[in-house]
């Protein structure tokens, strides 16, 4: 399972149990789509980018990571992240 350094020889997995069944996985996405509603879906959002307006770092990390996905974690330099909201509260005109 290792080589002479120590390191796991390539197609070994450090977890022994290995990754969860794919099947499983899909079953479980398959009940949590059918139980979660469109309707349902946008008020947590709406809920969330209320939270995240109010200042919850939670929510702000989660609408962010949905919209534009987490941040690379080895990214060199400089960088500036704005972030802009939308009134959702009012229509176009």
């Amino acid at each position: 399972m290792r080589d002479e350094n120590g390191r796991f020889v390539k197609g070994q997995s450090g977890n022994p149990k290995g990754r969860s069944k794919k099947e499983r996985e899909t079953r479980f996405y398959e009940i949590t789509l059918s139980s979660v509603s469109y309707d349902d879906w946008k008020e947590i959002v709406y809920k969330a980018v209320a939270q995240a307006k109010r200042g919850d770092p939670t929510a702000r990390k989660w609408l962010s990571d949905y919209l534009i996905g987490e941040p690379e974690k080895n990214v060199k330099g400089d960088f500036e992240i704005l972030i802009r909201y939308a009134d959702l509260d009012s229509s176009p005109t």
